[in-house]
């Protein structure tokens, strides 16, 4: 039964204040919790991605208008009525390269800034979608716009100056109120008659790798590059009287197809190409105006950050007499900023160059030191944006906006130019608004200080080799050495290795591209140490008839080169039958050999033996052969053996008793009596038994004369 209260039933006077208590405490609780409690989550507001295609013209003065083009894609997944763009600027003129690098890495909705609606003819605005919302803009869906604003009419009046523009995408989401969803931004330049710049394009004539160790084409990627990238590259640098530098792996590469090449056993299609590029370069690198990169454009920064010289030393190994490029003074480049004085001292050392371009040190004067001379370079002048944006008029605004305001800092503006976006980018200025110059980098050159060294002591700043590379070098570097070691030609070998170790670390490839094609490059070679090229061929069993026998194996090379390689033997019991490893014999490419073995056996058995082939260093080559021997007639040669060791020992017993004969004089020897002579009596045994043991009485020399008394007589007491 449950026990119901009584109606009189009052609280205690001591619990009272409890119960109040309590009750001012959950609805203090209840009211923190309504200022305090966790916001709900929300799902991330609708937006679409902007591109801007297209700014023209890349400068104007202020009473020229500017327009933008581009694309903008609807990557929500709402649908969006009225979505219209157009044209956004800030007033406000960038003071500085500080207030550029901040700008170009500041959020989206900074600076602030305005929409412009009010240019002629509504230009400034772009409906993607009608005003009516009879159409919408479905997830997914992509359009172009047109935007133009009049510089003067937007604010933008301050002459010789950059400033921000860009576009606002204004749309009302399904669910939603009107909203911006999309912008995009890039920087420009008003310009005015005393409007100056000067910019230091270096052009660097170089591409990704391509020749094997074996001399051989992984791919012909450099035919479409000769007539396009590099031929506008080597174009351009004439043109423009541009600083350039070369890449002497480069130039071996384009050599070998302007003799004819072919890539997986096909024509390749870039002979023709190679020698009209090959023209082209003839001049240039006599033009006093040209460098040779590492060979492969090795990244010797990062190498000697690690503290690897080796790489060092073989990419000056890499570069043979015969390269048009080996007598140009050496530049080395540094764009990742990893450069520190160590480092440079240990590459100054060992390569000697003349000129290293480097991010590591702020933008300013030239200076010496380690007998080159030490560039800034500015990186950041081709990196577009903001927003990490790179598209040819983000490139190009960059470009003026950053060279406008160094020029007027007094700061030298160098970058390393390596594609046609990039050569774009820094075309010179055509017509009235020609006020950047192109300059080479000997004025700087000629100018370079011994000052004291503005690299760092110790530098953290990432180097561009990541991963396990170094681990990577060592591999194919040993396996490069047994390839060169089963071919017989170690002068070439190492002139190969040297060229596709320093191909490998091309400032060109990144980490995982680096180790692809390495493998890839050194595929002729693992394939040889594999075996795949050469085959053993063996018979089952052999029988051996006597201790030792000599035995065929076959050999053939199925390669196009000649190798050098012997046949090593393991056994399954070597102390009854081993099997020395044969001699190193050379085999021509296409055609066999025979090898002859030479087992040892010490008994009857039969043994289970395994042959590999193997370079002349020992490195096993390819699949083991496997084969049986039977000795089976070791026990006759025992016998013989038995009976051959008896002849001897009783040959030699028969020798010595003839030599003993001949120095008695014919007569026995001391202690040998003929029984005639012997009594019957006592005395005759005590005789017998009296005989010496020792040598013969001819070989006791004096006293003689006592024997006779010593061997018949005996003394009183005896």
């Amino acid at each position: 039964m449950v026990a119901v209260p009584s109606a009189l039933t009052v609280p205690s006077p001591r619990r009272a204040p409890v119960r109040v208590l309590a009750v001012l405490l959950t609805v203090l609780l209840g009211v923190v919790g309504a200022f305090c409690g966790v916001a709900p989550a929300h799902a991330a507001e609708p937006a679409v991605g902007v591109n801007i295609t297209d700014i023209s013209p890349a400068t104007v003065d202020a009473k020229g208008s500017i327009t933008i083009r581009g694309t903008v894609r609807n990557t929500s997944s709402v649908a969006m009525s009225w979505v219209q763009a157009s044209f956004w600027r800030s007033r406000d003129p960038i003071a500085d390269t500080d207030s550029l690098d901040s700008l170009a890495a500041s959020s989206p909705t900074v600076p602030v800034g305005e929409r412009w609606f009010h240019e002629p003819g509504d230009k400034s605005l772009a409906n993607i979608t009608d005003p009516d919302g009879t159409k919408v803009f479905k997830p997914g869906e992509s359009a172009s716009f047109t935007v133009t604003g009049t510089a003067s009419s937007m604010g933008l009046t301050t002459t010789d100056s950059a400033y921000l523009i860009g576009v606002h995408i204004q749309a009302t989401p399904a669910g939603h109120e009107r909203m911006t969803v999309g912008r995009a931004r890039a920087f420009t330049v008003v310009s005015g008659p005393s409007t100056q710049a000067r910019v230091a394009p270096v052009i660097t004539l170089s591409s990704d790798p391509s020749v094997r160790i074996d001399g051989s084409f992984s791919d012909d990627h450099l035919a479409p590059e000769l007539t396009g990238r590099l031929d506008r590259l080597i174009t351009e640098a004439a043109t423009r009287r541009s600083t350039v530098l070369v890449d002497p792996g480069l130039v071996d590469e384009v050599t070998a197809m302007a003799a004819g090449y072919t890539v997986n056993g096909a024509k390749g299609a870039g002979t023709q190409a190679a020698k009209d590029w090959l023209a082209k370069l003839t001049p240039l690198l006599k033009s006093g105006r040209a460098y040779r990169l590492p060979y492969g454009n090795a990244d010797v920064v990062g190498a000697a950050r690690a503290g690897h010289s080796t790489v060092i030393t073989r990419s000056a190994k890499a570069l043979d007499v015969k390269n048009p490029a080996r007598t140009l003074p050496l530049a080395v480049t540094d764009e990742a900023g990893a450069l520190d004085r160590p480092s440079l001292a240990r590459i100054a050392s060992m390569l000697k160059p003349s000129l290293v371009l480097t991010a590591a040190i702020p933008a300013g004067p030239a200076h010496v030191q380690n007998g080159a001379a030490i560039l800034p370079l500015s990186p950041s002048l081709l990196a577009g944006g903001p927003d990490g944006k790179v598209s040819a008029g983000q490139l190009r605004g960059r470009l003026l906006a950053q060279s406008l305001l160094m020029t007027r800092q007094k700061l030298p503006a160098a970058t390393l130019v390596e594609d046609v976006a990039e050569l774009d980018a820094t075309a010179p200025l055509s017509g009235s608004t020609s006020w950047l110059s192109l300059t080479d980098l000997s004025e700087s050159i000629n100018s370079a200080e011994n000052t004291a060294s503005p690299l760092p002591a110790r530098s953290k700043a990432a180097t561009a080799l990541a991963g396990d590379w170094w681990a990577d070098q060592v591999s194919a570097a040993a396996d490069a050495v047994d390839w060169g070691n089963v071919l017989g030609d170690s002068l070439t070998a190492d002139l190969q290795t040297a060229r596709v170790l320093s191909r490998s670390l091309s400032l060109s490839l990144s980490s995982d591209r680096r180790r692809a094609w390495l493998r890839a490059a050194m595929e002729p070679a693992t394939d040889l140490l594999s075996g795949s090229g050469v085959q053993l061929h063996s018979a089952g069993s052999f029988v051996m008839s006597s201790a030792s026998n000599d035995f065929p194996l076959t050999v053939t090379n199925n390669l196009t080169e000649t190798v050098k390689v012997k046949v090593t033997f393991t056994s399954s019991s070597p102390q009854r039958i081993g099997i020395p490893d044969t001699q190193v014999v050379e085999i021509n490419p296409q055609e066999s050999r025979t090898v002859k073995f030479s087992p040892r056996a010490s008994s009857n058995s039969v043994v289970e033996m395994t042959a590999r082939l193997a370079s002349p260093s020992g490195r096993e080559l390819g699949p083991e052969a496997t084969f049986v021997i039977r000795a089976t007639r070791m026990d006759d040669i025992g016998w013989i053996l038995i009976v051959v060791s008896g002849a001897v020992v009783l040959g030699a017993t028969l020798l010595r008793v003839r030599q003993v004969r001949r120095r008695n004089g014919g007569r026995a020897p001391y202690g040998t009596v003929d029984a005639s002579e012997i009594g019957s009596g006592p005395a005759g045994r005590d005789a017998v038994r009296a005989e010496p043991e020792g040598p013969a009485a001819d070989d006791e020399g004096p006293g003689d004369e006592e024997r006779p008394e010593e061997a018949g007589t005996r003394s009183p007491g005896d």
